[in-house]
């Protein structure tokens, strides 16, 4: 897989699946390529469609294995390919997933998130840097293009009351307007009267409704 990097793809390896659900809490990604055969193959598949539903999941499948593809897909994959595809063949599948909405290699997205530098980055070069906390919530935007996300599902945590972290959102979206604002552009999520947040993906300006 390494290899993808000639198809400018930025691939950045796992080492298990506890290590990738535990990256997509903090990365942005558009596909996922999973690699050999595991007993809990579609619950995982299930865990990333839910964790990252922007995100294309692809399977390497098992040779003369019907039932596993079967199992895959109805666990959500988009798609499965063969143990002997080549990585050009990877690299027309990947295409082909991204096409539909997802960015394509070697295009700039809309927003992105520079996970190494904590910063926002807009279509229109705007750059806005972000705390642990901010970068967190981006990214979990960024993981659900078109989608609204709920107030309360942003930082889930069993010892506090969901509202509080309702609250703790709608304040930390204000300070980011202002951040925004300071920098001379309007912060691109759109507010949903008492549902959450989304992500303008196009950089219109965001007005709370």
């Amino acid at each position: 897989m390494h290899t993808l990097r000639q198809f400018r793809w930025r691939v950045s390896p796992c080492g298990s699946p506890d290590d990738l659900l535990a990256r997509l809490h903090h990365e942005s990604a558009d596909a996922i390529a999973l690699l050999g055969a595991a007993p809990g193959l579609p619950e995982l598949i299930a865990a990333l469609r839910l964790g990252a539903p922007g995100a294309a999941v692809v399977w390497q499948s098992s040779p003369n294995c019907p039932q596993a593809r079967i199992a895959a897909l109805d666990a959500g994959a988009h798609a499965c390919v063969p143990p002997y595809a080549t990585e050009a063949e990877w690299d027309a599948v990947l295409r082909n997933l991204v096409r539909g909405g997802r960015q394509a290699p070697g295009e700039a997205p809309q927003w992105r998130v520079d996970a190494r530098g904590r910063t926002l980055s807009g279509p229109a070069g705007e750059r806005l840097p972000l705390t642990h906390t901010e970068r967190a919530f981006f990214v979990s935007l960024l993981n659900a293009p078109g989608q609204c996300l709920h107030r309360e599902g942003f930082f889930p945590c069993t010892e506090r009351d969901p509202q509080d972290g309702a609250r703790r959102v709608d304040v930390l979206v204000s300070r980011l307007r202002s951040k925004a604002r300071r920098l001379n552009f309007e912060l691109p999520v759109l507010a949903v009267r008492g549902w959450g947040y989304m992500l303008l993906p196009q950089g219109r300006a965001a007005e709370q409704r």
